[in-house]
This record gives structure tokens, C-alpha cells and sequence, in this order.
């Protein structure tokens, strides 16, 4: 029992250590290395990249989906036009005329049943743009965080300052307050002492 126990946990230690090191490296670059690694077709230079999202997906355990989202990515971070990525849809599973057991009508019925697929094709210098892509990006995004926590402490200060200046406002307005009664409190104590001594001046007279 335990020798069987510490064979299992041995393998299940190897599986994670086989595991961890395509774990640690990101999607992104697990993408462009397949993709570098993709042979363009006969009819093309060998400057050019051909892949397709099944190809994606059976080596990355992506869905057919979710390759071909990460593929129209790619192709939008390294951008078209001349010298550009592009795609192009292609037929899979039906048959031509000539290889069709029917003839015309069977190659129909066949291509009614095939499906569409996306193929992409990358230029060489692919990787060098979606990185530079990627750096824009990152910068923006590290920016757009920056700026955002900027105006929040702007915000904050502000309102400190606020409070601070409206604290000082109330402050000065008790102190005022507080002069104008000793000052009333004042002036209403020599009054009354005045107009005693004026009646005692009369009497003398």
C-alpha cells in the first residue's frame, strides 16, 4: 500500500514538473512560436506563414473557436494591406467533379455538406509587429492606469482641501464671533459705568 502510494505520488509529481514549464509560458507565445513555425505552402516564398485554427487548437487544447478568435487577433495586431497578414475561407470535406463517384451532382451534394474554415496567412516579419503591437498596448493600458490613479488622488486632495479650508473658514468665523461679543461685552460695561458718575456730578453741584 504505501509503496504503491509513493509510485503514484511520484508520477503525479513528474506529470505537474512535464506540465509546469508549457503552464508558465503565456498564450501569446505559445501562438507565435507555433506560428513561426508553420511551413508556407508550395505555391508561396518561404517568407510567408500559413496556419489553420485546427492546427491551433490540436496543439494549444483550444477549441476550434476560441483558435480562430486568437488567430483574428494576431492578424489584427500585425495589421494588413500590402506585405500584411490576411485570410481567406476554404472548404473543407467536399469532393471536386472528377473525384466525385456521381459526377456534378454528387460534388454538389458533397460541397453542400462541407464546412468553411479561416486560413491565415502571416508575413515574416509577423512576430516583430505583434510585439510592437503588444508594447503599444501595454503602454496604453499602463497609461490609462496611471492616469486614473492620478485623478483619484488629484480627487482626494482636492477634498482634503476642501475640507481643510472649510475647517479654517468656521474656525475664523468662532474667532470673529467670539471678538465681536467681548467687544459688545465690552463696550456695554463703559456705558454703564459712565452714566453713574454723570448723576453723582449733579448732586455735588
Amino acid at each position: 500500500m504505501d509503496t504503491n502510494a509513493a509510485d503514484i505520488d511520484t508520477q503525479v509529481t513528474t506529470n505537474n514538473d512535464e506540465t509546469e514549464p508549457l503552464n508558465s509560458v503565456p498564450l501569446d507565445e505559445r501562438i507565435l512560436d507555433l506560428v513561426r513555425r508553420c511551413p508556407p505552402p508550395s505555391s508561396q516564398a518561404s517568407t510567408r506563414h500559413v496556419i489553420r485554427p485546427a492546427l491551433l487548437a490540436s496543439e494549444l487544447g483550444l477549441s476550434v473557436e476560441d483558435a480562430t478568435r486568437e488567430l483574428c487577433g494576431l492578424l489584427s495586431a500585425v495589421g494588413g494591406g500590402e506585405n500584411g497578414a490576411s485570410f481567406e475561407f476554404e472548404r473543407v470535406g467536399g469532393l471536386s467533379a472528377d473525384s466525385a463517384p456521381g459526377g456534378d451532382s454528387a460534388a454538389k451534394a458533397s460541397n453542400n455538406n462541407a464546412t468553411m474554415t479561416m486560413v491565415f496567412t502571416f508575413p515574416h516579419n509577423f512576430e516583430a509587429r505583434a510585439r510592437r503591437h503588444r508594447r503599444k498596448v501595454d503602454f496604453r493600458r499602463k497609461f490609462q492606469s496611471f492616469s486614473v490613479g492620478f485623478i483619484k488622488v488629484v480627487k482626494i486632495v482636492t477634498a482634503f482641501g476642501l475640507i481643510i479650508s472649510l475647517a479654517v473658514l468656521i474656525i475664523a468665523g468662532i474667532c470673529l464671533l467670539a471678538a465681536a461679543i467681548v467687544a459688545l461685552a465690552r463696550g456695554g460695561g463703559g456705558g454703564v459705568g459712565g452714566g453713574g458718575g454723570g448723576g453723582g456730578g449733579g448732586g455735588f453741584r
